[in-house]
């Protein structure tokens, strides 16, 4: 392996550090307790694992497990990331499925998808910002006040 292909990995986990630490950014303003440095880990290791998983073999089948093997591993971190409060209601989800979706944002990354992670991103960051809207809220008021009225 010569230094430039090294060079160019490096950058894609300085690309993955970047995007899933801007992920993390945004949980730590939500005070939750898996932020920059989780989401950011999260998203170098996929990116790693695939690179290193792309570069040993050619076989799509072999990187398509590597894939796989990561996603089920996120899997098991986001199960221990879901508690029940005291009202007895699920909590953590959304950070849960946020870090699960950040490794496939470091996956892209390493297959040269570099477009679809930066979108991927942008839209885990809509998801994770969209209950600051006003008019989201309102609809999900409607809806409550709806539900209540017809159940």
């Amino acid at each position: 392996m010569d230094i430039e292909f090294e060079l160019l990995l490096s950058a894609k986990l300085l690309l993955a550090v970047f995007l899933g630490g801007l992920l993390g950014l945004e949980r730590e303003r939500e005070q939750q307790n898996s932020g920059v440095r989780t989401f950011a880990c999260i998203c170098v290791a996929s990116c790693l694992f695939v690179s290193i998983s792309a570069h040993l073999t050619a076989d799509k089948s072999a990187i398509a497990r590597m894939l796989a093997a990561i996603a089920t591993g996120l899997g098991f971190i986001g199960a221990g990331l879901i508690f029940r409060d005291e009202k007895n209601l699920p909590k953590g989800l959304t950070t849960a499925s946020g870090l699960w979706t950040t490794s496939a944002v470091g996956m892209a990354i390493a297959l040269n998808m570099f477009v679809l992670a930066v979108a991927a991103t942008l839209i885990i960051l809509l998801i994770f910002t969209i209950n600051q809207f006003g008019w989201y809220r309102r609809f999900v008021d409607r809806l409550i006040k709806s539900k209540k009225r017809n159940g």
